[in-house]
């Protein structure tokens, strides 16, 4: 064999070598990109989805009042990489539902439902009383210890006027009355479950609405209760635990049909421009829920209360469990 036939041995040799090792390295660079995808990992996926850090401004743009024309896709795209860049979330939408179809599907069919069925606020703004107004952060999570330490499930509405039954609660979606009644976290509590399946949760209640009982069919703006101090007790009607708020809670079954909760702080900013309006009188009170934002012109709601003050001073906390 002369010195050619061994050189060109030599190169395909050397050639097939650098093939198989590139080869390797496509494969293996592919296996680590799959197990690296953001819902490889569920259980951080779904801690991630249940935190529900939505969009306030920006893109993707989400309608309270259409949800068909929210870009549900890219509203779940920004929830794990928190951009407002369309190429970006497309992108991220490709890479995922590619590698992991089934998680990716559930994760979108979540979003699509949680998003689906809010309509208002649930506590309404009041026309007569400047002083009247809540407040609310994002306590998503918060160590609480009632009853054992938890993260905080919910958003706790707080009332800068300190009077149980004071503020009326609406319900903020359409719905069935799925439980009503005591709970030592909740106090009086109602859970309203919506046309779509997710479970809103109203606690601390300081009463009930009139005809507001279990398989009530509701109506998206319908006052349901008035805020209130109860709960933290295994006796029923205990007040004065904490200062006067509502816990709002947001829940959704799984495929298991496990209840999971997710965070409804970003879902009350959106609602923020979708509230109902009322007049408000003491002691004896005639609340008078008046049409705002796209709610049906002519429909009110009304009731006749009198109201305790609250003689809470007490650091609050809320409740860590819906039920």
């Amino acid at each position: 064999m002369n010195q050619k036939h061994i050189f060109c041995l030599i190169l395909l040799f050397f050639v097939a070598s650098v093939d198989i090792c590139m080869v390797q390295n496509l494969e293996e660079n592919h296996g680590s990109r799959q197990e690296h995808t953001v819902l490889s990992d569920s259980g951080q996926a779904l801690e991630t989805l249940r935190a529900f850090e939505l969009p306030l401004k920006g893109y993707p743009k989400i309608s309270i009042t259409s949800p068909g024309k929210t870009p549900v896709a890219d509203v779940l795209a920004y929830l794990f990489c928190q951009s407002g860049k369309k190429s970006e979330l497309k992108q991220w939408n490709r890479q995922e539902q590619n590698a992991e179809p089934k998680m990716y599907e559930n994760c979108l069919q979540a979003v699509k439902t949680l998003l689906s069925d809010a309509r208002y606020f649930p506590v309404p703004v009041s026309s007569n009383d400047e002083a009247a107004t809540v407040s609310y952060e994002n306590s998503w999570q918060y160590k609480r210890t009632y009853g054992g330490t938890s993260g905080h499930e919910g958003c706790d509405i707080m009332a800068d006027v300190q009077q149980r039954g004071y503020y009326p609660v609406i319900s903020s979606s359409a719905g069935v009355v799925e439980k009503i009644g005591w709970l030592p976290k909740g106090g009086y509590r109602i859970g309203i479950r919506s046309p779509k399946g997710v479970y809103y949760y109203y606690a601390h209640l300081a009463e009930y609405e009139e005809g507001i009982v279990q398989g009530t069919q509701v109506k998206a703006g319908q006052l349901i209760g008035y805020m209130g101090d109860t709960g933290y007790s295994e006796i029923e009607g205990t007040t004065g635990n904490f200062p006067v708020h509502l816990h709002f809670g947001m829940y959704l079954n799984n495929a298991q049909g496990e209840e999971v909760s997710y965070n409804p702080y970003f879902l009350l900013r959106l609602l923020e421009k979708y509230k109902l309006t009322y007049e408000f009188t003491q002691p004896a009170t005639s609340v008078s829920l008046r049409t705002q934002g796209t709610m049906d012109a002519g429909r009110y709601f009304s009731a006749v209360r009198t109201f305790c003050p609250d003689t809470g001073g007490t650091p609050y906390f809320s409740v860590d469990r819906a039920r």
